[in-house]
């Protein structure tokens, strides 16, 4: 009997990732402009230019310094970047199940892998970030993988020098990675119980963790990245914060409706958390998501399309879940019946939620940013090498016109825009265009989108863009030529008058 049921989750467990695979391969063209600025400080870092975006400017606009790393590795292999980073966060995706089958195996939960399997892969959030080419796979593998550690740690156990660098990892791999460290250290100490065991690994993590802050303070000048400055960098009280914090909690809302799956976890918790409370794998497991979900509130949630900030939390949930349902099964509260139908449930809506996902954005950005990747030819042709130029979507661009400087109008690889800018709301882009225009560009490049009535604006592309075209030195610039990247977005390259 038990030979058969292993049997059965093998062959269950490779049709997953046979279909985990189709639906990646899917959505494989998938690209965000901000990718390639990983890419063009990995290009200049390769060529002995530094970490930099422009040559000289030593300015962290990357959120993942060893994501950065892992890329550098892979272009000094002489191996395609997009390609080889989208491959590698498939890997990522499978080490990290490889991960979660040990942790339900650890904490008595065999029976539920499945159900926890299904419920971390099948979502489009999940499915997409996994062929992105960023960081977020690794940085979900190095979590679950120091979880995996720390749930088998006893009051006997010794250190563990692989366990102190992934924890120390996760804090150079994602901006939020500190307060994870930071949460697997607490947890650390309610395992072992052991307060000598806690304080060499809080030792040498402090150790290795101090050693990369005083790395970045004497390289680039800060101890946070400028990405932190660019996208959140507010205060903790006050209108403008309240504001964001809402906003972060309905992107987490907005997450739940178009992944209705993990509404159950919310739901069944109640029944069975007088039981769960004094479980401390699933508390661990608990605490991991509400670390993400408080990050996801303190940031206001994030621009990027399909929750790329709420997958970080998926595989946790996943746990929390299956843990709820075997308190609820086991149990006398339930008949045998409906267990099965609360198991089924689980499959059935992670099926439905990836059938009837809305990919419009989706097949937009397919083609839009893979057009401008052709269209960024043309406009190498006619930005000559040396210039100067101004432009808001710092990823594809700047790749491709490397020998070419670039003013970040939105200040993610421009430290004086990421830090004095100002926001439009809660807008995720700062602007700062007397800035900009002070620092004489001869080329600007600006983005158009149509509104309701068919008319090409800057407002509708970003307030970044309309707020360059109201100031008076626009007028010291001149149409040059536009390029069409799809039926509703254009880009439009402007010139200084007396550069001509």
């Amino acid at each position: 009997m038990h030979d058969k049921l292993k049997s059965r989750e093998l062959i269950f467990t490779v049709l997953f990732i046979l279909i985990y695979l189709a639906l990646a391969v899917k959505v494989f063209d998938w690209i965000i402009d901000d990718l390639y600025i990983y890419f063009r400080y990995v290009d200049n870092f390769t060529k002995g230019n530094g970490i930099v975006f422009n040559t000289g400017e030593r300015v962290e606009g990357f959120s993942s310094f060893s994501w950065f790393l892992i890329l550098s590795l892979i272009k000094s292999a002489g191996l395609p970047l997009e390609m080889t980073s989208k491959l590698a966060g498939i890997m990522f995706a499978f080490a990290g199940a490889a991960c979660l089958y040990f942790i339900c195996k650890g904490s008595g939960l065999s029976k539920y892998y499945l159900p926890a399997l299904c419920l971390m892969v099948f979502n489009l959030p999940f499915i997409l970030w996994s062929v992105s080419g960023f960081e977020i796979m690794m940085f979900i593998f190095l979590l679950l993988m120091s979880f995996l550690m720390i749930i088998r740690i006893t009051s006997d156990s010794g250190f563990s020098a692989f366990l102190v660098s992934l924890i120390f990892l996760i804090s150079v791999s994602r901006p939020e990675g500190v307060i994870f460290s930071a949460g697997m250290l607490c947890f650390i100490y309610i395992f072992s119980m052991n307060r000598k065991l806690l304080l060499k690994y809080a030792a040498v993590y402090g150790l290795l963790f101090i050693s990369f802050l005083t790395f970045r303070f004497v390289y680039f000048g800060d101890l946070l990245p400028n990405t932190y400055y660019a996208k959140i960098g507010h205060n903790i009280v006050g209108y403008y914060e309240f504001r964001t914090y809402k906003n972060g909690i309905f992107y987490f809302l907005y997450f739940l409706r178009y992944n209705p799956q993990f509404i159950l976890f919310f739901l069944l918790l109640p029944l069975v958390f007088r039981k769960l409370i004094s479980n401390k794998i699933f508390l661990f497991a608990a605490a991991m998501f509400l670390l993400q979900f408080i990050f996801i509130v303190f940031s206001g949630g994030d621009w990027m399309v399909q929750y790329r900030f709420a997958v970080v939390s998926v595989p946790f949930l996943s746990v929390c879940t299956v843990f709820c349902l075997r308190e609820l099964i086991s149990s006398d509260k339930i008949k045998l019946s409906l267990s099965y139908t609360l198991v089924s449930v689980v499959f059935i809506t992670s099926a439905l939620s990836i059938i009837f996902a809305d990919r419009t954005i989706i097949k937009k950005e397919i083609v839009l940013w893979n057009n401008l990747k052709k269209e960024s030819a043309e406009i190498k042709k006619d930005i000559p090498p040396g210039s100067l130029v101004a432009n808001g979507s710092s990823g594809i661009i700047p790749y491709y016109l490397d020998d070419v400087k670039f003013i970040d109008i939105v200040g993610i690889t421009n430290r004086h825009i990421a830090r004095d800018g100002y926001r439009h709301g809660t807008w995720f882009e700062r602007s700062l265009p007397d800035y900009v225009y002070s620092l004489d560009p001869e080329w600007i490049i600006m983005w158009k989108k149509k509104n309701s009535d068919g008319i090409y604006t800057f407002q509708d592309a970003s307030p970044c863009y309309i707020d360059m075209a109201v100031n008076e030195n626009f007028s010291k610039y001149s149409f040059y030529k536009d390029y069409d990247l799809y039926s509703d977005v254009k880009i439009e390259l402007y010139k200084r008058k007396e550069a001509e």
